[in-house]
């Protein structure tokens, strides 16, 4: 039986510094290789006999599976977390062009009114002047 270590190795070591679930992942990633050495132990285990060597590789790789299951886990709560984060940010920008646009609108409109107030004052003014 061939073991390898390194894909479930690498996406935990990638994953353990993507945030504050990096200390998990770390330390199931050590959890992980510690638990593969045990494997390969077993498989290379001369001392022992067939059924005890099948029914113990099968106990580590059922471990192996649990292990890849809480760092995948770990991995799919962190890309949430981010893409929660990232939302939220990029929400803000549309509610604050949204402010700046009402406050422009406002203001336009206070100096519509000044002008028209403006305008119909010195209408009348200059038609009672030049009547």
């Amino acid at each position: 039986m061939q073991v390898s270590a390194s894909t479930s190795v690498s996406s935990a070591t990638s994953a353990a510094g993507a945030g504050g679930s990096g200390a998990q992942i770390a330390k199931l990633q050590k959890q992980l290789q510690e638990t593969y050495k045990d494997l390969q132990a077993v498989t290379t285990d001369g001392s022992l006999d067939a059924k005890a060597r099948e029914v113990k590789q099968k106990l580590l790789q059922a471990q192996i599976a649990a292990i890849q299951q809480q760092i995948a886990a770990l991995q799919q709560a962190e890309a949430q977390r981010a893409q929660a984060k990232s939302t939220a940010a990029a929400s803000r920008p549309d509610e604050k062009a949204r402010e700046v646009e009402r406050a422009e609108k406002e203001k336009a409109q206070e100096v519509g009114k000044n002008a028209a107030k403006d305008v119909s004052g010195r209408l009348g003014t200059q038609v009672d002047t030049y009547a």
